[in-house]
């Protein structure tokens, strides 16, 4: 090194560099609102973006959602948290009770759940197509199955013996 000072690296956090500590959607809610009217009454975008300390871009694009859909532009959205579920709450809840009856109530020759059974199943009745591994891996666990011994099993349970009447063994 040459003997130059290097300024360390700081991150920058948007939420104290506006007052506060944390990222609050009502308070970027306003923030919006207030430098939409501030452009309504003729200020340059320059000016309300250094005033609120956001970029020109950033103004410009409130802006841009204001002349599209107008004050709902401008409103925050609920958190999307990814796609919503492909199998509806109340069809999931009726799942463990199928499962209950055992594989022989539903068509199957043996007494044991596979996971490729139990896709087949919700694929049947609910007309939802889930991958092997989702169910295994998320589904079951999330319904509080557990597999036992070449089987799924309601995990509270140790031993369930079930027969099929029409299997010939």
């Amino acid at each position: 090194m040459d003997g130059r000072h290097v300024p360390s690296r700081r991150s920058w956090n948007m939420a104290s560099q506006l007052g506060y500590t944390q990222r609050n959607a009502k308070k970027l809610e306003a923030r919006r609102f207030a430098a939409v009217s501030r452009l309504k009454r003729g200020e340059s975008t320059a000016a309300v973006a250094r005033s609120l300390g956001v970029c020109k871009q950033s103004v410009q694009r409130w802006a841009a959602w204001y002349r599209l859909r107008g004050e709902e532009g401008l409103r925050r959205r609920s958190k999307t948290g990814g796609p919503r579920p492909k199998l509806a709450r109340e069809k999931l809840a009726r799942l463990p009770s199928l499962l209950t009856q055992g594989p022989c109530a539903h068509g199957f020759d043996t007494p044991v759940w596979t996971t490729e059974r139990i896709a087949g199943l919700i694929w049947r009745r609910f007309r939802v197509r889930y991958s092997r591994d989702y169910v295994k891996h998320r589904l079951m666990p999330l319904l509080g199955w557990r597999w036992h011994k070449h089987t799924w099993l309601p995990a509270r349970t140790t031993k369930i013996v079930q027969t099929c009447p029409h299997s010939t063994s």
